[in-house]
Protein backbone atom coordinates (compact mmCIF):
# COMPACT_ATOMS: atom_id res chain seq x y z
CA UNK A 1 0.00 0.00 0.00
CA UNK A 2 2.79 2.42 0.93
CA UNK A 3 4.58 1.53 -2.32
CA UNK A 4 1.50 2.38 -4.41
CA UNK A 5 1.08 5.67 -2.55
CA UNK A 6 4.73 6.60 -3.21
CA UNK A 7 4.29 5.90 -6.94
CA UNK A 8 1.13 8.02 -7.02
CA UNK A 9 2.92 10.90 -5.30
CA UNK A 10 5.84 10.65 -7.72
CA UNK A 11 3.49 10.65 -10.71
CA UNK A 12 1.65 13.73 -9.45
CA UNK A 13 4.93 15.58 -8.93
CA UNK A 14 6.08 14.73 -12.45
CA UNK A 15 2.79 15.98 -13.90
CA UNK A 16 3.13 19.30 -12.07
CA UNK A 17 6.72 19.70 -13.31
CA UNK A 18 5.70 18.89 -16.90
CA UNK A 19 2.89 21.43 -16.77
CA UNK A 20 5.24 24.11 -15.46
CA UNK A 21 7.74 23.50 -18.28
CA UNK A 22 5.33 23.19 -21.18
CA UNK A 23 2.48 25.44 -22.28
CA UNK A 24 -0.77 23.59 -21.60
CA UNK A 25 -2.73 22.70 -24.77
CA UNK A 26 -5.85 24.40 -23.39
CA UNK A 27 -4.16 27.80 -22.91
CA UNK A 28 -6.26 30.65 -24.39
CA UNK A 29 -5.08 31.78 -27.83
CA UNK A 30 -6.07 34.72 -29.99
CA UNK A 31 -4.68 36.99 -32.68
CA UNK A 32 -3.75 40.61 -32.06
CA UNK A 33 -3.02 43.49 -34.43
CA UNK A 34 0.13 45.51 -33.72
CA UNK A 35 0.24 49.04 -35.13
CA UNK A 36 3.81 49.93 -36.01
CA UNK A 37 4.66 53.54 -36.96
CA UNK A 38 7.16 53.69 -39.82
CA UNK A 39 9.71 56.40 -40.61
CA UNK A 40 8.79 59.23 -42.96
CA UNK A 41 9.70 62.82 -43.89
CA UNK A 42 7.91 65.85 -45.30
CA UNK A 43 8.63 66.36 -49.01
CA UNK A 44 9.44 69.99 -49.89
CA UNK A 45 8.03 71.68 -52.99
CA UNK A 46 10.40 73.86 -55.10
CA UNK A 47 9.94 77.55 -54.28
CA UNK A 48 8.83 79.73 -57.21
CA UNK A 49 6.16 79.59 -59.89
CA UNK A 50 4.84 76.49 -61.62
CA UNK A 51 2.96 77.38 -64.83
CA UNK A 52 -0.10 75.41 -65.83
CA UNK A 53 0.92 72.43 -67.93
CA UNK A 54 4.63 72.71 -67.05
CA UNK A 55 6.69 69.47 -67.17
CA UNK A 56 6.27 67.28 -64.07
CA UNK A 57 8.63 67.94 -61.15
CA UNK A 58 10.29 65.00 -59.37
CA UNK A 59 9.66 64.73 -55.65
CA UNK A 60 11.00 62.39 -52.95
CA UNK A 61 12.21 62.34 -49.35
CA UNK A 62 14.81 65.13 -49.27
CA UNK A 63 17.47 63.06 -47.48
CA UNK A 64 17.05 59.91 -49.53
CA UNK A 65 15.67 56.58 -48.30
CA UNK A 66 15.00 56.28 -44.58
CA UNK A 67 16.03 53.28 -42.51
CA UNK A 68 14.01 51.75 -39.70
CA UNK A 69 15.64 49.48 -37.14
CA UNK A 70 13.71 46.21 -36.71
CA UNK A 71 15.51 44.83 -33.67
CA UNK A 72 14.05 44.13 -30.23
CA UNK A 73 10.26 44.04 -29.94
CA UNK A 74 9.72 45.05 -33.59
CA UNK A 75 11.90 42.16 -34.73
CA UNK A 76 10.01 39.71 -32.53
CA UNK A 77 6.63 40.93 -33.78
CA UNK A 78 7.68 40.90 -37.43
CA UNK A 79 9.16 37.40 -37.47
CA UNK A 80 6.03 35.94 -35.81
CA UNK A 81 3.41 37.24 -38.24
CA UNK A 82 0.28 35.16 -38.81
CA UNK A 83 0.42 33.80 -42.35
CA UNK A 84 -2.79 31.73 -42.46
CA UNK A 85 -5.33 33.64 -44.62
CA UNK A 86 -8.16 31.74 -42.89
CA UNK A 87 -7.41 33.71 -39.72
CA UNK A 88 -7.94 37.07 -41.43
CA UNK A 89 -11.16 39.02 -41.06
CA UNK A 90 -10.03 40.79 -44.22
CA UNK A 91 -9.12 40.53 -47.02
CA UNK A 92 -11.15 37.82 -48.73
CA UNK A 93 -8.44 37.28 -51.36
CA UNK A 94 -6.60 34.04 -50.33
CA UNK A 95 -3.41 35.34 -51.96
CA UNK A 96 -3.13 38.18 -49.45
CA UNK A 97 -2.21 38.23 -45.76
CA UNK A 98 -3.76 39.88 -42.71
CA UNK A 99 -0.99 42.47 -42.71
CA UNK A 100 -1.21 45.85 -44.36
CA UNK A 101 0.58 49.16 -44.81
CA UNK A 102 -1.37 52.43 -44.56
CA UNK A 103 -0.20 55.88 -45.62
CA UNK A 104 -1.85 59.30 -45.32
CA UNK A 105 -0.51 61.98 -47.66
CA UNK A 106 -1.52 65.65 -47.77
CA UNK A 107 -0.57 68.82 -49.64
CA UNK A 108 -0.97 72.57 -49.34
CA UNK A 109 -1.40 73.49 -53.02
CA UNK A 110 -3.64 72.54 -55.97
CA UNK A 111 -0.91 70.38 -57.44
CA UNK A 112 -1.46 66.91 -58.88
CA UNK A 113 0.66 64.31 -57.08
CA UNK A 114 1.58 60.86 -58.37
CA UNK A 115 3.81 59.19 -55.81
CA UNK A 116 4.74 55.65 -54.80
CA UNK A 117 5.58 54.39 -51.33
CA UNK A 118 8.41 51.83 -51.40
CA UNK A 119 9.39 49.59 -48.47
CA UNK A 120 12.16 47.01 -48.84
CA UNK A 121 15.06 45.22 -47.23
CA UNK A 122 17.73 47.37 -48.90
CA UNK A 123 18.02 50.94 -50.15
CA UNK A 124 18.81 49.89 -53.73
CA UNK A 125 15.51 48.04 -54.25
CA UNK A 126 13.33 51.11 -53.65
CA UNK A 127 12.35 51.72 -57.26
CA UNK A 128 9.87 50.16 -59.65
CA UNK A 129 12.52 49.07 -62.16
CA UNK A 130 14.97 47.27 -59.88
CA UNK A 131 12.77 46.01 -57.08
CA UNK A 132 13.63 42.75 -55.36
CA UNK A 133 11.07 40.07 -54.49
CA UNK A 134 9.00 41.19 -51.53
CA UNK A 135 9.49 44.91 -52.02
CA UNK A 136 6.30 46.77 -51.06
CA UNK A 137 4.93 49.28 -53.58
CA UNK A 138 1.88 51.42 -52.81
CA UNK A 139 0.97 54.01 -55.49
CA UNK A 140 -0.68 57.14 -54.10
CA UNK A 141 -2.30 59.76 -56.38
CA UNK A 142 -3.92 63.06 -55.42
CA UNK A 143 -5.79 65.25 -57.87
CA UNK A 144 -5.39 69.01 -57.72
CA UNK A 145 -8.63 69.35 -55.76
CA UNK A 146 -7.70 66.77 -53.10
CA UNK A 147 -5.99 68.03 -49.95
CA UNK A 148 -5.32 64.63 -48.39
CA UNK A 149 -5.74 60.91 -49.04
CA UNK A 150 -5.39 57.74 -46.96
CA UNK A 151 -4.69 54.49 -48.77
CA UNK A 152 -3.82 50.96 -47.66
CA UNK A 153 -2.26 47.86 -49.20
CA UNK A 154 -2.72 44.28 -47.96
CA UNK A 155 0.54 42.39 -48.30
CA UNK A 156 1.25 39.30 -50.37
CA UNK A 157 2.90 36.19 -48.87
CA UNK A 158 6.17 37.20 -50.58
CA UNK A 159 6.05 40.63 -48.97
CA UNK A 160 5.27 39.09 -45.57
CA UNK A 161 8.24 36.74 -46.00
CA UNK A 162 10.47 39.75 -46.65
CA UNK A 163 9.28 41.38 -43.41
CA UNK A 164 9.75 38.14 -41.46
CA UNK A 165 13.31 37.77 -42.75
CA UNK A 166 14.17 41.33 -41.71
CA UNK A 167 12.65 40.72 -38.28
CA UNK A 168 14.44 37.39 -37.81
CA UNK A 169 17.81 38.99 -38.59
CA UNK A 170 16.92 42.12 -36.55
CA UNK A 171 17.94 44.10 -39.61
CA UNK A 172 16.57 47.29 -41.17
CA UNK A 173 13.65 48.21 -43.37
CA UNK A 174 14.23 50.93 -45.96
CA UNK A 175 11.48 53.40 -46.85
CA UNK A 176 11.11 55.91 -49.66
CA UNK A 177 8.35 57.99 -51.23
CA UNK A 178 9.13 59.02 -54.80
CA UNK A 179 7.14 60.39 -57.74
CA UNK A 180 6.20 63.56 -59.58
CA UNK A 181 3.99 66.57 -59.04
CA UNK A 182 2.48 68.76 -61.73
CA UNK A 183 0.23 71.75 -62.23
CA UNK A 184 -2.99 70.92 -64.04
CA UNK A 185 -5.06 73.59 -62.28
CA UNK A 186 -5.49 75.87 -65.30
CA UNK A 187 -3.46 78.72 -63.81
CA UNK A 188 0.04 79.44 -62.48
CA UNK A 189 0.75 78.24 -58.93
CA UNK A 190 3.19 80.19 -56.76
CA UNK A 191 4.94 78.17 -54.06
CA UNK A 192 6.73 79.25 -50.87
CA UNK A 193 9.05 77.52 -48.40
CA UNK A 194 5.98 76.68 -46.28
CA UNK A 195 4.46 74.51 -49.02
CA UNK A 196 5.10 70.78 -48.94
CA UNK A 197 3.84 67.28 -49.64
CA UNK A 198 3.24 65.86 -46.18
CA UNK A 199 3.24 62.22 -45.13
CA UNK A 200 1.11 62.75 -42.04
CA UNK A 201 0.91 59.06 -41.13
CA UNK A 202 2.69 55.87 -42.19
CA UNK A 203 1.95 52.64 -40.32
CA UNK A 204 2.06 48.88 -40.68
CA UNK A 205 -0.64 46.69 -39.12
CA UNK A 206 0.87 43.32 -38.25
CA UNK A 207 -1.21 40.38 -37.01
CA UNK A 208 0.49 38.00 -34.60
CA UNK A 209 -0.67 35.02 -32.53
CA UNK A 210 -0.98 35.49 -28.75
CA UNK A 211 -1.16 32.74 -26.12
CA UNK A 212 -1.71 33.17 -22.41
CA UNK A 213 -0.94 30.61 -19.72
Amino acid sequence: MRYRRALALLGASAAILFTACKEPPFAPRWDADWYVPLSFQTIPVPVGTIPNGAPPIADSFPNGPLSQDMSGVLGTVTKNLVTDPARCSAPTNPNLSCDLVTVTISKTLALTVQDTLFIGNAANVLNAAGQAAGTILLPVALSGAQQSLTDSLYLSPTQVSMLQAVGSSEGQLWIQVRGVLSNQSGSTITTTSADAIGITSLTATMRIAISHN
